[in-house]
């Protein structure tokens, strides 16, 4: 009997331990905030919470309540890793706009916010080209789900032994400096809808009139590429893209993206200027070292040539276009009355506050999303190309336009993969047909070949 009661106080014993080690764990689980950013950015925002949690424990009775693990997660890729285990997934992560649709389809993968404090700071500190991409509808009802801290758009890297200033305003000048040399005006980047989205996304000068209407409304059906203002300016991209030497060898204007590489282009001065993101700022200060300029994407006028067939004026101004875009905080979302969101959001309100911002951008670079970065922080006001690169994508904000493409999985999906991008550089190009034709010769045939990109865009396939 003895025994037998050792053995059952052993096992109780072993039963005991096993569960209080089960619920320590599940109990620290439950007292850490986790926030995922991305890899060059998890020193600096480690530091801001080590900070923040000081300033609260030196406020209150208590220490906080929480461990804040700050953790290095691709932002392109934080998304998809939240959505495959929510349970062990951040408690705040850093996403594009352009995610919000997956997180927010069906009843919801993430919280929207519903701190007063924060939603005032999200309406006051940012443009309001960002107001709609961070709001997504749920069951009917329209929710804030993102929390604006940076962002980017496309601008213009030059080489500054060849261009002038003057020379960057319009693509004309850049253009007309490229056959005296006999280079390339301009190297793409990439031949996606983003890379390749300058002629696109193109606006009126006079107006800021879109040629493409990109699911106006958040609606699926509501987009628009055969304006006559559209048509003319692809026949204008067309001339670009196709303007060769006699021989073929060298393109004048813009090409697709090459084998090479627009780091080699820019590097042995065979092209004079590339179309990229803060992204690629290191690489092309790498390629150019002191030649570096940095413009806003030029200006370029149409031609008779390029109003041919269309009732737009000859004479009209352009501006080429960009997305302007915003990447934001998301946070998980937790039952009603939970205490954790109530921290979450005070930790996002810091985070996402201008100070924090200008302090990411004098740190680590990130270009601000405060509407107000221009004028006011010193760092994007400096003589330096750090500071340079910051005014121009602030700059290009003016006539750019935010993905809109967070509403809905769908537009993301039908803008980029379903064979629109290939249709608008095949116009731009001039593409030869099996038999070695030109496709898009004529207006017609431009024409026609926007209406398929239009038609793929709204319906995600090609018209039967």
């Amino acid at each position: 009997m003895k025994k037998n009661n050792l053995n059952f106080f052993i096992a109780v014993l072993t039963i005991f331990i096993l569960c209080f080690a089960f619920l320590s764990g599940c109990s620290a689980k439950e007292e850490q905030i986790k926030i995922w950013v991305g890899s060059e950015a998890r020193d600096f925002y480690e530091k801001k919470m080590d900070e923040w949690v000081a300033r609260y424990n030196a406020a209150n009775d208590k220490p906080f309540a929480y461990t804040v693990a700050v953790e290095s997660v691709d932002t392109g890729s934080a998304a998809a890793k939240f959505l495959d285990d929510m349970d062990a997934g951040a408690d705040i992560f850093t996403i594009a706009h352009d995610n919000l649709g997956r997180l927010i389809a069906g009843a919801s993968s993430i919280g929207p916010v519903t701190d007063q404090n924060l939603l005032r700071q999200i309406q006051n500190d940012n443009p309001s080209i960002f107001y709609d991409v961070i709001k997504g509808t749920v069951s009917g009802t329209e929710y804030t789900f993102g929390i604006p801290y940076r962002s980017q758009a496309l601008v213009l890297y030059y080489n500054k032994d060849h261009l002038t200033v003057d020379d960057v305003k319009t693509w004309e000048g850049v253009w007309a400096k490229a056959r005296s040399l006999g280079k390339q005006s301009v190297s793409i980047n990439g031949d996606d809808g983003y890379n390749n989205s300058f002629i696109v996304l193109a606006t009126r000068a006079s107006d800021n009139t879109p040629i493409a209407d990109l699911y106006i409304d958040k609606v699926l059906t509501n987009c628009n590429f055969n304006s006559d203002l559209a048509v003319a300016t692809m026949q204008w991209g067309q001339r670009f893209f196709t303007d060769t030497s006699p021989d073929g060898r060298v393109y004048y204007g813009a090409r697709k993206a090459s084998d090479s590489g627009w780091e080699v282009e820019l590097a042995t001065e065979a092209s004079l200027s590339m179309i990229g993101g803060a992204w690629n700022f290191n690489a092309a200060r790498a390629a150019l070292g002191s030649k570096l300029g940095i413009a806003t994407l030029p200006h370029f006028t149409l031609t008779a040539a390029d109003v041919a067939g269309t009732n737009t004026a000859a004479g009209t101004e352009m501006k080429s276009g960009t997305f302007a875009d915003t990447v934001m905080f998301v946070m998980k979302k937790y039952a009603q009355g939970d205490k954790k969101a109530e921290y979450v959001q005070q930790i996002l309100t810091y985070l996402s506050g201008k100070d924090v911002q200008e302090q990411a951008f004098n740190e680590i670079n990130n270009l601000p999303a405060y509407k107000n970065a221009r004028t006011e922080f010193a760092g994007i006001r400096a003589d330096s190309l750090e500071g340079l690169v910051a005014r121009v994508q602030l700059e290009m904000f003016d006539s750019g336009r935010a993905q809109p493409f967070g509403a809905n999985t769908r537009m993301n999906n039908w803008y980029y993969s379903q064979g629109a991008p290939a249709i608008v550089l095949d116009i731009l190009t001039n593409a030869r047909d099996t038999s070695g034709s030109p496709m898009y010769d004529t207006t017609a045939k431009i024409r026609d070949g926007m209406a398929v990109i239009e038609t793929i865009w709204r319906t995600g396939r090609r018209p039967e």
